[in-house]
């Protein structure tokens, strides 16, 4: 089974740091990748992954993190004599003058040590983790190929459905809310609607539903829609190659101020050259 696996940059992940001895080292690999399983970092990238990989490179995330936040509380105690507050300063080199000589008598080789065990850690968690960055490129190959592999099965679904459109595997649903919709489908590709209707049985009905509400959009399925383009550039051209009419799609109501194309001018009729089904001609749009 495999698992989702969260990818963000070391930076992202620790947000802010101190550009310090320790900090210094982040600045350096903070865009490391780091796989982790935080679902609310919706920025991230995400692949999928064993469970095996899933677990080696979070539980390795998670040391590293642990392991910088050690660090970075060791640096603020080596580097307590480098922290003067802004008010009292006077005070407070007065009341630490000891403390603050032993630490910078001791500063260079704490630092040293720091970004010593920083290094150590960080190859601990290449170690374990050093094959994330590949993984994330030939997971985006794999996804990329399988897309492509799954738009060509669909492709040659509907190709195939449409060598069988003039018997009665379509179907239709007319839709009030709102303007009134006449919707067909092909039941082989939009397999959640049912019907058995020749394609003249569902002109018939169109055009019923015409005669009572002569301004009822056409639209088609999703997958009908694709595969009438593909095959005839247009819906509506495909619908006319199978029922012999010519219909229009999208029909404008001349009474329905909303429908009209917008128009900046008033008091003049609004222009329908180019608009679907204007003036009453032919428009070959109408999918969803």
């Amino acid at each position: 089974m495999e698992l989702d696996v969260h990818i963000a940059d070391l930076g992202a992940l620790l947000g802010g740091w101190e550009v310090n001895v320790v900090g210094g080292r982040l600045s350096e690999h903070s865009r490391l990748l780091c796989g982790h399983d935080d679902r609310g970092r919706s920025m991230d990238r995400v692949v999928r992954a064993s469970r095996t990989d899933h677990d080696r490179w979070c539980s390795a995330t998670t040391r590293f993190l642990a392991t910088i936040t050690a660090l970075q509380e060791r640096e603020k105690e080596i580097g307590a004599h480098l922290r003067a507050p802004w008010k009292g300063r006077l005070l407070w080199h007065i009341r630490h003058a000891r403390r603050n000589a032993v630490l910078r008598k001791g500063y260079d080789e704490a630092s040293a040590q720091l970004e010593s065990d920083f290094d150590a850690a960080l190859a601990a968690y290449l170690s374990k983790a050093g094959d994330l960055p590949e993984y994330m490129t030939e997971f985006a190959r794999r996804e990329k190929e399988r897309t492509r592999r799954e738009l060509e099965q669909a492709r040659r679904r509907r190709l195939d459905a449409m060598e069988g459109t003039s018997g009665a595997v379509w179907a239709y649903k007319i839709t009030t809310g709102g303007r009134r919709r006449f919707s067909i489908y092909l039941t082989s590709l939009d397999r959640s609607h049912e019907g058995a209707h020749t394609p003249s049985e569902v002109q018939a009905a169109l055009t019923a539903e015409r005669a009572e509400h002569p301004y009822t959009g056409v639209s088609w399925g999703p997958e009908t829609s694709l595969a009438l383009k593909e095959k005839y550039e247009t819906e509506a051209s495909g619908w006319a190659k199978l029922t012999g009419e010519v219909i229009i799609v999208n029909p404008i109501d001349p009474n329905d101020r909303s429908a009209r194309p917008f128009s900046k001018y008033h008091g003049g009729p609004s222009s329908t050259y180019g608009s679907d089904g204007g003036a009453g001609g032919y428009a070959g749009g109408g999918g969803f």
